[in-house]
């Protein structure tokens, strides 16, 4: 752990948005948790985990009186999945792409739940996915309720952080690539089964629709660990046709 005061990294000109660059290679992130969290055993088990593919670890831990931040490697040239959106994703294979998160999801739940899976949590270099901000993670054994940017239910029934949440929310990330529209904001809090009517609204690939149809009965079965494999569902996707994707312009909220 690196021994440096929180005051310091915070006072910083260029500190901004909990990211204070260090220098042209290291980044520090400052947590932002509730006082009532304790997570200092889960920062120091993420801190020993080495190797895993798809997952940006930390170099080092912050700390001051307490663990209060970590160092992580800069990725240049990277993009998060809400900057491909809004940009040009022609020059990207957009399949590599999915099956990159994927199997990433699929490591990192050998060792944790990560829990705060969202779009900008989610880094593309050279059609590879990179997951970062473990922070709201937390151990596969642990029963803590831990903050996430947003929720998703099932009717009323809210889908709690769990391996399968994880893998629900890659799927809704996935998509919101595979078809170039920002899925994810239009099912932040909100009922899964809205992406289920969406999906068979666009005649969508018939896959798509069966992986999310058992995604959601795992749900209802509260099968909440179960490790999910999406390594057939690539074999099956070919890119959306136009019409596809016109008809979920047409149904997306503006």
């Amino acid at each position: 752990m690196l021994e440096i005061k929180e005051t310091i990294v915070k006072s910083q000109p260029m500190f901004k948005k909990d990211l204070y660059w260090q220098d042209e290679s290291t980044l520090n992130k400052i947590f932002r948790h509730p006082d009532k969290f304790d997570r200092t055993d889960f920062y120091l088990y993420i801190s020993s985990l080495k190797n895993i593919p798809g997952l940006i670890l930390p170099t080092h831990l912050l700390k001051d009186k307490d663990i209060y931040g970590y160092q992580l490697p800069f990725i240049p040239d990277a993009k998060n999945i809400d900057e491909l959106l809004i940009s040009d994703l022609k020059n990207n294979d957009v399949l590599q792409i999915i099956k990159s998160m994927f199997q990433a999801i699929e490591e990192i739940h050998q060792y944790f739940i990560f829990g705060d899976v969202k779009n900008s949590n989610i880094l593309i270099k050279d059609d590879n996915a990179y997951f970062i901000d473990w922070d709201f993670g937390k151990r596969l054994d642990s029963t803590e309720d831990i903050f996430v940017y947003y929720y998703l239910f099932l009717n009323k029934y809210i889908i709690p952080h769990t391996k399968l949440e994880d893998n629900i929310k890659v799927f809704i990330s996935a998509l919101s690539l595979y078809y170039g529209q920002n899925l994810e904001k239009c099912l932040a809090n909100n009922n899964i089964l809205v992406l289920l009517e969406i999906l068979n609204y666009i005649n969508a690939n018939p896959y798509l629709i069966y992986y999310l149809e058992h995604l959601i009965d795992l749900v209802k079965n509260k099968e909440q660990d179960t490790q999910f494999k999406f390594s057939e569902l690539i074999a099956y996707l070919d890119l959306p046709s136009s019409k596809e994707k016109e008809r979920l312009v047409r149904i997306m909220p503006h």
